[in-house]
């Protein structure tokens, strides 16, 4: 009998699974939303966020009884099995479409923001405080009507603390340039005034000049020393986004924005970064959507010294199309206590179409090697919209499609 030969259309398929099997991963759904007949929330986009009893927590940009979205909290159950507890559903006049995600402050207070909604339907800032074994929800800032404020809308990213307790995130949209159409977007600073008050101010705008970015979509990242670093999807000098400083300078009592590197698309560099930065050991850290050796986006590095000034390297080129690789991430980084790098592919993957999660490792030499953890097949989730989250050696993310049709929570570990 002749020996069977597998063609080659699967071998890169074969050998992901054997990666998979080799670093003993295995892959589950923790929650499915959108049970038929249900009022669930439905499409999560957000990181989960974990508290010290180990109880999940994030954000479904729709679904609910009022199809606004809504906050759930899952708990560990028995036989494996977690149970939802609705935080809080969104009913539009109080904000909507959450699509950013959730963050703890030092009370075990919750706080996010909403892409719609509220006063002015530009969106809300909130705040979740548990009560009694429930939770209260208060809107602690409604943003302005547009185009008369000149104030940010549509946020959609998590929010960061600074040491004084301020509050920092982005909108995609707003500020004021009517050149972006609806505004090119804003990072904004909420800073407590006591007695529950909040003042916000615009501590940046971004500017349709071809230079500044336009429509940032990842947040920022806070350094040691308060200075805050990000992304915009698109502007810059070819149009393909940027990577960004604001610092704060007493001399001038403002912020000033640096740019640090201005992405050009093509084979060799990234184009479209739809994610926030990390920082680590001094260095930045990202992803983009397109570029790249294989046109299907990078991990990129960012680092500075003193006799090459700023350096932006790409570590890692995805692709190509159905080589079993992720494509297009658009989410941002998570870092274990080892160094390596945990992420997720919009597309891509075993199955060509349904994303991945992949981990990045430095290798002796000083390469960066990928392995894929994992490809959705459609039936366990597809579209990872949102980072991975870290938690007791596993790893915790959410689709926003799959399970129910409505997105899911996945565990991913030994």
């Amino acid at each position: 009998m002749m020996p069977y030969r597998v063609p080659a259309r699967y071998l890169p398929v074969i050998a992901l699974f054997l990666t998979c099997l080799a670093h003993g991963v295995t892959e589950q759904t923790v929650y499915a939303f959108g049970a038929p007949g249900s009022k669930d929330g439905m499409y999560p986009w957000s990181k989960v966020v974990f508290d010290a009893a180990g109880n999940l927590y994030g954000t479904t940009m729709s679904g609910g009884t009022y199809g606004s979205g809504m906050v759930f909290e899952l708990s560990p159950g028995i036989n494996g099995q977690w149970v939802e507890t609705v935080v809080h559903e969104f009913s539009g006049t109080d904000g909507g479409g959450p699509i950013g995600g959730l963050t703890f402050d030092a009370g075990g207070n919750l706080y996010g923001a909403t892409g719609s909604g509220g006063t002015n339907g530009t969106g809300v800032v909130y705040e979740l405080t548990p009560q009694n074994g429930t939770w209260n929800y208060r809107v602690i800032y409604n943003f302005g009507a547009y185009p008369q404020s000149g104030d940010g809308f549509a946020a959609n990213s998590a929010l960061v603390f600074d040491k004084a307790g301020n509050l920092y995130g982005t909108t995609n949209e707003g500020g004021g340039d009517s050149r972006c159409f609806n505004g090119c977007g804003t990072v904004f600073e909420l800073s407590p005034l006591g007695g529950g008050l909040w003042n916000e101010k615009v501590i940046h705008a971004f500017q349709a000049d071809g230079i500044d970015g336009e429509f940032p979509v990842g947040g920022v990242a806070l350094d040691s020393n308060g200075a805050l670093y990000g992304t915009t999807q698109n502007g810059g000098a070819a149009g393909s986004g940027l990577l960004f400083q604001l610092k704060y300078s007493s001399s001038q009592n403002a912020w000033v924005e640096t740019i640090l590197h201005q992405f050009l698309g093509g084979a060799t560099d990234g184009s479209f970064p739809m994610a926030g930065v990390l920082i680590y050991k001094g260095a930045l850290y990202g992803t983009t959507d397109g570029g790249g050796a294989n046109h299907f986006g990078t991990v990129y590095q960012t680092t500075y010294s003193k006799t090459t000034g700023l350096t932006t390297n790409v570590i890692y080129s995805f692709g190509p199309t159905y080589s079993g690789d992720g494509n297009s991430p658009q989410t941002g980084l998570t870092v274990d206590s080892k160094g390596n790098f945990y992420g997720t592919t919009w597309y891509g993957g075993a199955f060509n179409y349904y994303g991945t999660v992949f981990r990045l490792s430095k290798a002796s030499d000083g390469t960066w090697v990928e392995y894929v953890l994992h490809s959705f097949d459609g039936n366990d989730g597809f579209y990872p919209e949102a980072p991975v989250t870290l938690q007791g050696g596993r790893l915790y993310g959410t689709t926003s499609n799959g399970g129910n049709d409505s997105g899911l929570v996945y565990e991913i570990g030994p």
